[in-house]
């Protein structure tokens, strides 16, 4: 921030970061400066969690001494105490050997398997500021690695989505809770004796609000600096102890699967989507797989988006990000435009697929700008429903505040890039019509800026979402206070 709030404290933005920061400078001294940003750096790295370092403008232009950058940060962890490391791993061994029903939770990979259900459970997640353990920590390879030798069943949460090779015929579907398809959530909760939780993040938005129900008995949770092993905690970090579980999987053939195959299908049509009317949330998420092909790189924005995109199928080599934690409506658009800007100059992403809902888009359209500024030729589906649905869903069906003004999305290209080329799709209200245009050989080319605009129906979600807001809405009629208390929710 560059600004004060008049009163002269030019410290008050330092002193409200330190309570979402690892570690904060402000460089004041130069002797100091090189230092303070060096510190800062290594503890983002290690922590894998944001830092703030503050620039006073009569500071930014001075120099500070060089000698710092002889000494290369630190970018790995170091490593655990190897005899507790070799402890914990022999007991998690020995949990596996004696299971019936192993799960590997990988909170972002679902769950199939057959006969002994073994569930891989990661929870990385998403590239974002706070993420899912296995993501964040650069983890998936091993996590998808342990899944493919074993056969074991694997799921992953929400917030994983995107990191699992949804491929391998073990692969089950998403957990999150009440939202989970009935196959995938008794597997979880009921039938499995043994669950591998790779870097679980328990939010509101990564548990279906909090309706997962995980015996700690019978899990194993793997995070950066600690290992829990039932309610027990030990201080060796997931880094060494999955390679080295890795490791010692590989070596035991007795408890492997063979010809593994879920029994179940991870992406079940609802019966809702089958009508092939008018078009619906459930139909959009069982036929978006048409357009995503290996090297994709799509983004969910907070609501129906993200637990839509959940439930469509990845093939490998797409990546997908959403943001499960803070539930900020509109951060998508910018995200995106900044990772696909990063993933294109590294050579790592063929297309970037955004989709967005136009109440969350209305907060951050400039993105629009840059990405066209920027030629990075995105595919953008706005998915328009009159408002915010998923606050509808969960109180105020009726309320004004929860309905928007309409855009004309049309012309938003022209508005915001006319020299530049773009293509606008839409409005597509029916099956028939998206169907259609997925099949079209111009979108997929996707040599411009696309616009998809797909109207649907006020209130209209994905199954899941439906499934956790009537929790929660009967949670807040509960505990609403009596008409006559003489307050006000707005409608």
């Amino acid at each position: 921030m560059h600004h004060s709030l008049g009163t002269g404290d030019f410290d008050m933005y330092h002193e409200m970061v330190k309570k979402i920061s690892v570690d904060t400078a402000v460089l004041t001294d130069l002797n100091k400066a090189g230092s303070d940003i060096d510190r800062c750096l290594n503890t983002m790295l290690y922590e894998s969690r944001p830092v703030y370092i503050g620039v006073p403008v009569d500071m930014s232009h001075q120099q500070i001494s060089g000698e710092g950058l002889k000494t290369p940060l630190k970018r790995e962890l170091p490593p655990n105490d190897k005899r507790e490391e070799d402890k914990v791993v022999k007991e998690i061994m020995s949990m596996i050997k004696s299971a019936k029903k192993p799960v590997v939770w990988l909170s972002l990979v679902p769950d199939r398997s057959l006969g002994t259900k073994r569930m891989l459970i990661f929870t990385p997640i998403t590239f974002s500021i706070m993420d899912g353990s296995a993501v964040r920590n650069n983890l998936t390879a091993e996590s998808n690695r342990i899944a493919e030798i074993t056969g074991w069943t694997f799921v992953t949460t929400c917030m994983g989505k995107g990191a699992a090779n949804e491929e391998l015929p073990n692969y089950s579907g998403i957990y999150e809770g009440a939202g989970s398809i009935e196959e995938v959530r008794k597997v979880v909760e009921d039938d499995s004796d043994f669950v591998l939780w790779i870097g679980s993040f328990r939010t509101d938005f990564n548990t279906g609000e909090m309706t997962d129900f995980v015996d700690e008995k019978k899990t194993v949770d793997l995070q950066r600096f600690f290992t829990k092993i039932g309610s027990k905690k030990y201080d060796v970090g997931m880094h060494g102890v999955l390679k080295a579980l890795l490791s010692e999987v590989e070596a035991d053939s007795s408890i492997k699967v063979k010809d593994s195959k879920v029994e179940w299908d991870p992406y079940p049509l609802p019966e809702a989507a089958k009508e092939k009317k008018e078009l619906k949330q459930d139909f959009l998420w069982s036929v978006l797989d048409k357009i995503i092909k290996p090297g994709d790189l799509l983004v969910g924005e907070t609501g129906t988006s993200a637990f839509g995109l959940a439930a469509v199928r990845f093939p490998k080599g797409a990546t997908g990000y959403n943001q499960t934690v803070f539930g900020s409506i509109g951060y998508a658009g910018p995200s995106f435009t900044g990772a696909l800007k990063a993933a294109k100059e590294a050579g790592t992403v063929r297309r970037g697929i955004l989709i967005t809902g136009e109440g969350s888009l209305q907060l951050t359209p400039m993105c629009f700008a840059d990405l066209l500024k920027l030629d990075l030729k995105p595919l953008i589906f706005v998915l328009n429903n009159n408002g915010y649905t998923v606050e509808r869903l969960i109180h105020g069906k009726t309320a004004s505040y929860n309905t928007l003004p309409i855009w004309d999305y049309k012309q938003l290209c022209t508005v915001f890039g006319p020299e530049f080329p773009s293509k606008y799709y839409g409005p597509i209200k029916t099956c028939d019509e998206l169907e259609k245009l997925l099949d079209d050989p111009e979108l997929h080319r996707g040599d411009c800026f696309q616009l998809v605009e797909l109207i649907l129906g006020e209130l209209d979600a994905p199954w899941s979402v439906g499934q956790v807001t009537a929790k929660i809405e009967e949670f807040n009629s509960k505990n609403a206070p009596p008409k006559d208390a003489g307050t006000s929710m707005g409608g």
